[in-house]
């Protein structure tokens, strides 16, 4: 699964958001438990994450580190914003 030059914006924006709800939801559920809206944010969070990496993946652990690496993208991208807000 290897990226072939920057990715568009619309890709990494959508990245960001997948991220940013994935990581916020299952913070909430921690702490606040499982609900039906917090469930369908976290399956879609989590689809939205896992389907473009479980597709151009050649094995299981491919996916599972294409994930890690989809998620922290997203999280990046979106601590690389805040710091291009501040600069």
């Amino acid at each position: 699964m290897e990226r072939e030059g920057k990715q568009p914006g619309w890709v990494r924006i959508l990245r960001a958001v997948f991220s940013a709800s994935f990581v916020c939801v299952g913070i909430y559920v921690l702490f606040a438990g499982f609900n039906l809206i917090a469930s369908l944010i976290l399956i879609s969070s989590f689809g939205g994450l896992a389907a473009p990496v479980v597709v151009a993946a050649n094995s299981a652990l491919e996916c599972v580190t294409g994930f890690f690496k989809a998620l922290l993208d997203g999280l990046l991208s979106i601590f690389e914003s805040i710091g291009n807000l501040f600069s």
